[in-house]
This record gives C-alpha cells, sequence and structure tokens, in this order.
C-alpha cells in the first residue's frame, strides 16, 4: 500500500504523510481505522523507525490520526475536516508559487499545470 521513492526530494517522512492524507482522501483509510505500527510500516517499507514515527507524529498534531495507548494509531473522524490542514497546504502551495516566479515561470505556465493535475485526478 504505501511507497516510498528514494531518489525523491521529499523527503521520506512526508512521502508517508503524504501517502496516510491521499489514501483517507480517496477512502482507502477511513475513519477510526487502524494504521500499521510504527515498526511495522518501518520494516515494510525498509526505514528507520524514528522517521515513521516523526510522520506519525506530524499527523497526530495535525488532527489526521489519534494514538490510543497501547492500541496503536487510527486514522480520526474529522481528519479532512481539519482547517488547519487546509491552511498548511495553502502556505505550502504559496511558498512554492512564490519560488516559480522567482525562478521564471509565468502565471500561465502555473495555470497550465494546475489544470493538468486536476485532470489527473
Amino acid at each position: 500500500m504505501f511507497e516510498i521513492d528514494p531518489k525523491s526530494r521529499t523527503p521520506v517522512y512526508v512521502q508517508i504523510k503524504e501517502q496516510i492524507m491521499l489514501f483517507v482522501q480517496l477512502g482507502l483509510l477511513k475513519p477510526d481505522e487502524q494504521l500499521p505500527s510504527i515498526r511495522e510500516l518501518s520494516k515494510q517499507l525498509g526505514i528507520n523507525v524514528n522517521t515513521v514515527k516523526r510522520a506519525f507524529s506530524d499527523l497526530e498534531i495535525e488532527g489526521i490520526i489519534y494514538t490510543v495507548a497501547g492500541r496503536g494509531c487510527f486514522i480520526s473522524d474529522d481528519a479532512f475536516s481539519n482547517s488547519k490542514i487546509k491552511e498548511n497546504a495553502l502556505r505550502d502551495l504559496q511558498d512554492s508559487i512564490k519560488s516559480s516566479i522567482a525562478k521564471g515561470i509565468s502565471k500561465n505556465d502555473i495555470l497550465v499545470l494546475v489544470d493538468e493535475l486536476f485532470k489527473e485526478g
């Protein structure tokens, strides 16, 4: 289910976070569904336990998951009704657009890319 791209410039913990958020959006992970344990996921992906722990910790801070002591991590009921997630996403997008503009990308280039991304799904 989870896949890590070791050649990506995106840190591994961010790749895990983004995949979990995508799986929630697509309905592959449902509210109150249990996630694999941190050790299990780190073993499955062949990565350090602390990397998965950081991803899960960030997701918990953002309200996407919650932890039950001795039982594990679960998807929150309101994982995507959380406005903090949208605010963070918009801030990330704004930073990326500002960086792109500074590198000579035009408004039209950005709009074409956005249209393409939304067509892909």
